[in-house]
């Protein structure tokens, strides 16, 4: 079963050509790596991300994945 991976904002440009239509990546064969692993492998830079939430609940970049996943990875905001 695979993971989908939801870039938000900011974070879309780094996995051009990996998005489908609906704004979700696929992935398959990742259980057991962790988040931090899966996003530097797509393209993220490390420490962009601020927050990961995995089926409804908020997890850190050391959460194992599992078959089904729904991840969402939100970007660092940064202000003036």
């Amino acid at each position: 079963m695979n993971v989908t991976l939801r870039p938000i904002g900011l974070l879309k440009p780094y996995c051009d050509g990996l998005i489908d239509d609906q704004g979700r990546i696929e992935l398959a064969d990742r259980e057991g790596q962790t988040l931090e692993r899966v996003c530097r492998e797509i393209g993220l830079p490390e420490g962009l991300v601020s927050l990961f939430i995995v089926n409804g609940h908020p997890q850190s970049g050391a959460y194992r994945l599992q078959p089904g996943d729904d991840v969402k990875c939100v970007a660092v905001i940064g202000g003036g």
